[in-house]
């Protein structure tokens, strides 16, 4: 049995003594242990597949007591992302936010997130509700209702105007990637499509600028087609953040 096997089994067992997660853990989770999964072994990945299906969250620690700590985020960056599919339809990502606290984690107690990272992502909208940082949807379900993009990058790596080819990926485990670039799409299947930067494709993520000091600054431009995580079909992903 592999370390990260002997982990992920610890943190199922922490989870389930933990109270159901809301609607933006769920996903955040799906996010996780989508990109844990692809260096997992075979019988890590069953487990996982296994645990996933049943709707725990295994790769998020949450609390019931708020955080007193203070989050870094900026408005709503400029954004042109946009996403393409197959059938040449569109969507368009224009309200962004960058933060340097994981958005996924805001208003419960620290996770394993490791430090020395920057995110950005786009508004969740799950039962009609919009979810936000800081925000909730009560007791709603994780089917979005319009796609999700989400990106994480280690600032260290980061540095220097930094032009990475698709696909990103190892060595190491997904926590050692320079950036995951993540979209779930509402289109493909019942179920819809996920897609990422470490699941195959082609193309350019430029990293022009990222920090955190004194306010979180992240500006990028992305010209590429990202893997489907669920054996769909590829999507395109263009435009800038500034």
């Amino acid at each position: 049995m592999t370390e990260q096997q002997i982990r992920d089994g610890y943190e199922q067992l922490d989870s389930a003594l933990a109270p159901p997660p809301d609607a933006q853990d769920r996903v955040a989770t799906r996010v996780r242990a989508r990109r844990r999964n692809r260096r997992a072994t075979l019988a890590g990945v069953a487990a996982l597949g296994v645990v996933a299906a049943g709707g725990a969250a295994v790769l998020m620690s949450g609390g019931d007591e708020p955080t007193d700590r203070i989050v870094a985020t900026e408005p709503p960056a400029g954004s042109t992302l946009t996403l393409t599919r197959p059938d040449g339809s569109t969507y368009t990502f224009p309200d962004v936010t960058v933060s340097c606290e994981p958005p996924m984690e805001q208003g419960t107690e620290p996770g394993r997130t490791p430090p020395g990272r920057i995110w950005l992502s786009s508004p969740m909208v799950t039962e009609g509700e919009a979810v936000k940082q800081g925000e909730t949807a009560e007791g709603a379900e994780p089917e979005l209702q319009q796609p999700f993009i989400y990106f994480e990058g280690i600032l260290a790596k980061l540095q220097g105007d930094r032009t990475f080819t698709l696909p990103v990926d190892g060595p190491g485990d997904s926590d050692s990637y320079p950036l995951i670039l993540f979209v779930a799409d509402t289109e493909g299947s019942e179920t819809g499509n996920e897609v990422s930067s470490a699941s195959g494709g082609s193309g350019t993520v430029r990293v022009l600028r990222a920090e955190c000091e004194p306010t979180p600054v992240l500006e990028l431009e992305v010209a590429g087609t990202l893997g489907s995580e669920e054996g769909l079909a590829s999507l395109d992903v263009a435009g800038t953040v500034r």
